[in-house]
């Protein structure tokens, strides 16, 4: 007995390729985007339409990949941290330039450990700790350093006030910071699906920055601090300058950073 409806023969379902390219051109999904997210399922059909319907939620091509690189090195990452991003890299060149040979290096909001772990990589002869208020994060960044075959110590702590070292010669941070931004569309997209602890405070825009430089002046260090401070401009970080002794701010375009002495 066949199966019929109504002007014909029921159609046959669309294969699962069809169906995820659907989805992702619904969705706005850019092009280059879906070509990445083409290459990643690899050929397989059914994960190429596991992918398209996560990147329907909002997953960042990031947290589909599974990996981001920096100083051409892989790190592992996910939903437990925020993604990195190539802004940071003059700041880490900075550091990697300034610090005395032999230096002890505390790197504060450390993620999936990628700024740290670069920092070792490039310039072995370094002391890395690195601290994170998620373990969460921790665990990544633990798995990324093995990875690597680098040895850090990491530590839970509320910016420095929890880790255990002496005062290090050097001290890098990349928090949160621009709650009132003016985001891209790739930023409004990555953002709802990373930890809101790792993003930008949307109280205070450089909330964060003076949180830490407050830590680290409690600990009664005066270790040169190294601060990616991306868009923002001088009058905006006046509230982290004005506590302190020195400060220098490096723009190279859109984005910079600051080298203070707390």
């Amino acid at each position: 007995m066949s199966a019929n409806i109504k002007g014909g023969a029921i159609p046959q379902e669309r294969n699962k390729r069809e169906m995820a390219l659907i989805i992702l051109k619904k969705y706005m999904v850019s092009d280059p985007e879906i070509e990445e997210i083409l290459r990643l399922a690899g050929g397989d059909d059914a994960r190429l339409y596991r992918l398209a319907t996560r990147k329907r939620f909002g997953e960042p091509n990031a947290y589909l990949r599974g990996h981001a690189s920096f100083f051409g090195r892989e790190f592992r990452l996910d939903r437990r941290c925020y993604i990195p991003d190539d802004y940071a890299l003059e700041l880490a060149e900075r550091v990697l330039r300034d610090a005395p040979s032999g230096g002890r290096i505390l790197e504060v909001g450390t993620g999936c450990g990628w700024l740290a772990i670069s920092l070792k990589c490039e310039r072995p002869d370094l002391e890395i700790a690195a601290c994170d208020i998620d373990p969460n994060a921790l665990c990544l960044a633990r798995t990324n350093a093995k990875r690597h075959g680098v040895d850090i110590t990491f530590y839970e702590s509320f910016f420095v006030d929890d880790v255990t070292i002496p005062e290090p010669d050097c001290i890098v941070a990349n928090v949160p910071y621009g709650g009132d931004a003016d985001y891209s569309a790739c930023e409004l997209e990555e953002r709802p699906q990373m930890p809101p602890i790792a993003i930008c405070d949307s109280e205070d825009v450089v909330g964060p920055l003076v949180s830490l430089v407050a830590s680290i002046q409690n600990r009664r260090w005066r270790s040169p601090t190294y601060l990616e401070t991306g868009y923002l401009d001088q009058s905006r970080l006046d509230p982290v300058l004005s506590t302190c002794r020195r400060y220098e701010h490096v723009r190279n375009g859109d984005f910079g950073y600051l080298v203070i002495e707390p």
